[in-house]
């Protein structure tokens, strides 16, 4: 270790990590490092990385530190994630996270005398993204759990404790830009989507003309052939019989005889064969 710098370490440390790092997390990574120099080393880093022209800047978040791109660059950083929907807070579970924040700990029903409103799902929402914690329980009657912040909130904020925290005015300024921007991500995805529609429409149009051609052939194959029989013959089941106009009665030849009770000859349907 003794080859590289500590500056250039803890660097290193804070590019690759995900979450901002305390001193006693970098001293407990780089073992035999005295937590008085890793500070005098983040100082000096404060001081590399605070000229006007510098990209990166070295910011304390959640009482730890972390690597940040300037403030400066920002439109340049937006247009790499430009098409990616930013996964923001609803207006009304801003609105619950600032009453916590401002007045925790702070019960359920406190929240909602402040909002007028229910806020059991908004209150589960911030929950299931870590931003609020249960910190103990009211002593009053039911014991109702009482809500506060968590480090997740400093590191969403990017505050490095709650003393940073914005005056009111600021945080309504805050509340506005949140919802202006969500309805303008809303509007340009739904042009988006539009376009795509269009685009596929437009796609599918020679698709379906080929299709239909191709049903209209299937069907004219499907025809019967016509036939240059000549006149006046009928195919028929038991074949070709020939019409002459009359319809001549079938010969039954070889038709059995059925005698009858006082030995008469009758026909096939009863009827005497030979005149009494």
């Amino acid at each position: 270790m003794e080859q590289f710098s500590l500056d250039n370490i803890i660097i290193a440390l804070l590019f690759a990590s995900d979450e901002p790092l305390a001193v006693k997390r970098i001293a407990s990574v780089l073992d035999g490092v005295d937590a008085a120099d890793i500070r005098e080393s983040l100082c000096r880093l404060e001081s590399r990385f605070g000229g006007e022209d510098s990209a990166i800047r070295l910011e304390q978040v959640a009482g730890g530190y972390q690597l940040c791109t300037s403030p400066r660059y920002s439109d340049y950083v937006a247009l790499l994630y430009r098409g990616r929907r930013k996964q923001r807070l609803s207006r009304a579970a801003m609105e619950a996270l600032a009453i916590i924040a401002y007045k925790q700990p702070v019960t359920r029903a406190d929240i909602e005398a402040v909002r007028g409103v229910g806020c059991g799902g908004v209150i589960t929402t911030l929950m299931e993204r870590s931003l609020i914690r249960i910190v103990g329980k009211a002593r009053i009657l039911g014991s109702p759990f009482l809500y506060g912040t968590t480090q997740e909130f400093l590191e969403y904020l990017g505050l490095n404790n709650l003393g940073d925290l914005p005056s009111l005015e600021d945080l309504g300024a805050l509340l506005e830009r949140e919802a202006a921007s969500e309805s303008a991500d809303e509007t340009a995805a739904g042009e988006g989507a539009d376009a795509n529609a269009e685009t596929r429409r437009a796609s599918d149009a020679p698709d379906a003309a080929q299709g239909d051609e191709g049903e209209a052939a299937l069907e004219a194959s499907d025809l019967p052939e016509e036939r240059d029989d000549p006149p006046g013959v009928v195919e028929e089941e038991n074949g070709p019989s020939a019409s002459t106009g009359g319809s001549a009665a079938p010969e039954k030849a070889g038709k059995p005889l059925v005698e009858g009770p006082e030995g008469e000859s009758r026909g096939e349907h009863g009827l005497d064969t030979e005149p009494r």
